[in-house]
């Protein structure tokens, strides 16, 4: 079922979908033109007059198909397709699919030129890119070289004192320390080895204190006759 309507501005066209559309649709919009095929729903007319073919456009819904046609020139039409026989169809045809080939062709230059362009200028900008790196890596390489030549100069300078360098007093602390002579003790003579002999001028004796529990038995033992008393008890000689 198809339901056409027009205002002034444009041409509606309504074309029922009595199933899914599973695939994309086979639509061309020419300026006395039109072609919906969907199998199995086609729908062709010629146009009366023109329209603005890149104005105009077709949208799909679940149960319909919608074509808006934009008139060039605003006002209503009073037949709004053609009236052709079979042969003057036939002849219209032939003339169409000439004009759909060619617009193809046309339309396939044009993407082939936008993506040859758009390659390009990827092309430049990656060229751009790989340009900048190096020039940023030259400008590194060149500032690294300029730095060691300045340290080594530096260098240079600290190691090598120059005569017309103006001098300077030196501070009070810094004269207090020039001043000062620095002194280092002689270093004896390193000892050899050998034997060291010692040897003591009074004999070495340690007193051990009396002990309280022998002299019971010390004075038993001289009164019974035993030796005499100045001598040393055995166990004063083993304690000394």
């Amino acid at each position: 079922m198809v339901q056409i309507s027009q205002t002034e501005e444009d041409i509606k066209i309504s074309i029922e979908l009595n199933r899914l559309v599973t695939r994309k649709p086979d639509v061309v919009l020419l300026p006395q033109y039109l072609k919906f095929n969907n199998p199995p729903i086609f729908f062709e007319r010629h146009l009366a007059q023109e329209i603005d073919e890149m104005a105009s456009f077709c949208r799909i819904f679940k149960n319909e198909a919608r074509i808006v046609l934009v008139k060039k020139e605003k006002g209503f039409w009073p037949e709004l397709f053609q009236k052709l026989d079979k042969e003057a169809l036939m002849q219209k045809r032939l003339e169409i699919a000439d004009l759909i080939v060619e617009r193809n062709k046309k339309r396939d230059e044009k993407a082939l030129e936008r993506y040859e362009n758009k390659r390009r200028a990827e092309v430049q900008k990656e060229i751009k890119r790989e340009t900048a790196m190096r020039e940023r890596l030259k400008q590194f390489q060149e500032n690294s070289v300029r730095e060691a030549l300045v340290v080594d100069v530096r260098k240079e300078a600290n190691a090598t004192p120059k005569p017309d360098v103006l001098q300077y007093p030196p501070s009070s602390m810094a004269a207090s320390r020039l001043a000062t002579p620095l002194y280092r003790p002689p270093m004896n003579s390193v000892r050899g080895s050998g034997r060291i002999t010692v040897s003591f001028t009074n004999p070495h004796k340690r007193t051990t204190p009396k002990r309280e529990s022998q002299d019971t038995m010390e004075k038993t033992y001289a009164a019974a006759g035993g030796p005499n008393a100045n001598d040393q008890s055995p166990m004063e000689s083993l304690d000394e």
